[in-house]
C-alpha cells in the first residue's frame, strides 16, 4: 500500500515537472518568434516570387496563405492593426492568386499579386526598418 502511494506520488511529481518544463520551453519558444518570422519572411519573398515569375502558381499561393497565418498570429500578438490589415490582404491576394491559376486567369492572378504586393508594403513601411546590405529588423 505504501509502495502505491509512493509510485503515485512519484508519478504526479514527474507530470508536474514535465508540465512546467513544456511552459518554460513554450515560454522560451515566444522569445524566438522574431527568428520565425524572418523565415517566414523568406518564405513569402520566395512564394511571392514564384509567383510573379509564373512558377508553381497555385502552389505558392496556397502555401502563401499557410505563412499568412503564422505571420498574422505573430502581429496580432503583438497588437498591431497595420501589420494585421496587411496580412488580411495578401491572405485575400493570395487566395485570389490561387483561384485565378486554378481557372487559368492571367488577369485575375495579376490582380491577385497587386493585392499580394500592396499587403508587403503597407507591413514593411511601418514595422521593417534597412540595418545593412539585405539586413533588416522589426521596428
Amino acid at each position: 500500500m505504501h509502495a502505491r502511494r509512493a509510485r503515485d506520488t512519484m508519478q504526479k511529481g514527474m507530470l508536474l515537472i514535465g508540465g512546467l518544463t513544456l511552459a518554460m520551453g513554450l515560454a522560451w519558444g515566444a522569445e524566438d518568434a522574431p527568428a520565425d518570422h524572418v523565415n517566414w519572411m523568406k518564405d513569402l519573398g520566395r512564394q511571392s516570387g514564384a509567383i510573379r515569375k509564373g512558377v508553381e502558381v497555385e502552389k505558392s499561393a496556397l502555401e502563401m496563405q499557410t505563412t499568412l497565418k503564422l505571420v498574422g498570429a505573430f502581429w496580432k500578438a503583438r497588437n498591431s492593426d497595420a501589420a494585421a490589415r496587411s496580412c488580411e490582404e495578401n491572405f485575400k491576394g493570395a487566395q485570389a492568386v490561387a483561384a485565378a491559376a486554378k481557372a487559368n486567369n492571367a488577369e485575375g492572378i495579376a490582380a491577385g499579386a497587386k493585392l499580394i504586393g500592396a499587403g508587403c508594403k503597407g507591413c514593411h513601411d511601418v514595422h521593417r526598418e534597412k540595418t545593412g546590405p539585405d539586413q533588416y529588423k522589426i521596428k
